[in-house]
């Protein structure tokens, strides 16, 4: 009795014994969003940012592109803007050294002039002190050069030697009638006059270099 009892129940009602399969872990949660239809490979990812990183970089490089250029251009408008000031002052330069060597001839012509216009006012003067009368000639060269470096003064624009010079001229106008009267007082008073409104020409044109009387000489008229 004790063995049938040791026996398996399935032996004693004719049934083959199975084996049961274990039980399968159940299938993982998916979390909503993010289906499987809904996932990109990882690869296309990857392609898509590297392209917008190029595009990106490409933008940049054209706004720096585009701000050398402004810049570029700047630099060459300033360049152009000081080349043309520095012409300007070129040719401002080149004007004045000019104008100062064209004022410089004149001077030089002025002096020539005054000079060789007080010897004849000498000669003249001798003239009449040796009692010649005959001092047309001289008075005439005297007015010619007297003449020439007025308009070298005028052309510089030196107002107190014109002056100055005109003064002279409208005195040695009164010589010749003095002297076709025989009055010769007058005439070498004029002379006289005459001469020192040149000497003062002569001492202010030659003062406009700078240099000094003792170097030069001054002309000295003595009736």
């Amino acid at each position: 009795m004790n063995g049938w009892l040791a026996l398996p129940l399935t032996l004693l009602f004719g049934q083959t014994p199975t084996t049961t399969p274990p039980a399968e872990d159940p299938a993982p949660l998916v979390e909503p969003g993010f289906g499987t239809g809904a996932e990109q490979p990882e690869g296309q990812t990857g392609a898509q940012g590297e392209e917008e990183q190029g595009e990106r970089t490409a933008q940049e490089l054209k706004q720096l592109r585009a701000r050398l250029e402004a810049l570029q251009a700047d630099v060459e408008a300033q360049r152009e803007q000081d080349e043309a000031r520095l012409q300007a002052l070129q040719q401002q330069q080149t004007l004045q050294q000019e104008r100062a060597q064209a004022l410089e001839e004149l001077r030089q012509q002025r002096l020539a002039s005054l000079q060789r216009a007080y010897d004849w006012l000498r000669t003249a003067d001798q003239l009449l002190e040796s009692g010649e009368l005959d001092i047309g000639p001289a008075l005439a060269s005297a007015q010619r050069e007297l003449s020439t470096a007025l308009g070298t003064a005028a052309e510089a624009g030196r107002g107190e030697t014109t002056l100055l010079i005109q003064q002279a001229l409208e005195r040695l106008s009164t010589v010749d009638n003095a002297v076709s009267q025989r009055d010769l007082y007058p005439a070498r008073l004029a002379l006289q006059s005459a001469g020192f409104e040149l000497r003062q020409a002569w001492q202010l044109t030659l003062n406009r270099q700078g240099t000094t009387l003792v170097n030069q000489g001054t002309p000295d008229v003595t009736p």
